[in-house]
């Protein structure tokens, strides 16, 4: 899927690139959040860690731009920190680098460029499409431990079948925020990204409690430890009990601040934001 999503993506790009004047570059420092089994919204601070990341953008005109972007940053979450009774006994946590490349198409509400000396500040919407990486992590006895090679879904065992997933997926990209000049080339950018992703495994969790009998016998004792982690054990045991919701994929976000400069002394000054000028 995610590669079709890249494809599609470039082949959108490709010809318009070729009309592209202006090009800034920069460095971009912020946070990174998490929405998924472990936790249901977004803008939870319990879950942010720090990000950075380069970014690389070419401007059409005063109003259109192509920004691509490499991020990396960290997500994490703990079930001790909910509030509901099911994630409390669940007693599950995580944590998981992310390394995301990334490509969006930005409109600007005014008109707005670092090589045009005309333009002070804009708000922005922006969409497109990412491909990243992610490694999701658990604390076993004070040691983290990477999950995805431990099945701890069942995942890979012969009484379960299935493959292992991926740790490389894509998502969609949407968001917004606020360009400002600073001086004649820098430039600095408030910017806050939600990612849609393409995977339900981004905190290991998303199915039912498999037998750990079948974990152990595969993957050994650390995944069948890592697989049910409740504090209230059921009397008959936890096997095909919710451990997740698969009907709803994970969500990731970037919040922070750009700091771009000017490669460019040309520009396209186009007073109109629906028209590209040749």
């Amino acid at each position: 899927m995610f590669k079709r999503l890249v494809l599609s993506l470039f082949l959108f790009s490709s010809p318009i690139l070729l009309l592209s004047q202006s090009r800034e570059m920069g460095v971009m420092v912020g946070l990174m959040g998490y929405k998924g089994d472990l936790n249901p919204t977004m803008y939870n601070p319990e879950t942010f860690g720090p990000g950075i990341g380069f970014v690389y953008r070419r401007c059409y005109n005063n109003y259109w731009s192509f920004k691509g972007g490499i991020n990396y940053g960290r997500i994490e979450a703990n079930d001790a920190d909910a509030d509901d009774a099911f994630s409390l006994n669940r007693n599950l946590m995580f944590k998981s680098s992310i390394l995301e490349f990334s490509g969006q198409f930005e409109f600007n509400f005014l008109p707005f460029q670092l090589a045009n000396p005309n333009t002070k500040a804009a708000p922005y919407i922006m969409a497109g499409l990412s491909v990243f990486r992610f490694n999701p992590k658990g604390l076993l006895n004070d040691e983290w431990v990477a999950l995805q090679p431990l099945g701890t879904e069942g995942q890979g065992t012969p009484e379960y079948g299935g493959k292992i997933y991926s740790r490389t997926s894509a998502a969609i990209v949407l968001g917004g925020g606020f360009k400002m000049k600073l001086s004649r080339r820098f430039g600095l950018t408030i910017e806050s990204g939600v990612r849609r992703t393409y995977t339900d495994y981004l905190d290991d969790v998303s199915t039912v409690y498999a037998d750990p009998v079948a974990i152990r016998k595969e993957y050994g004792r650390k995944a069948a430890l890592l697989s049910d982690r409740s504090l209230d054990q059921a009397v008959d045991g936890n096997i095909g009990r919710q451990r997740g919701d698969d009907a709803k994929r994970d969500w990731y976000m970037y919040s922070g601040i750009q700091i771009t400069y000017t490669l460019s002394k040309r520009y396209i000054d186009s007073c109109r934001p629906f028209r590209i000028k040749l």
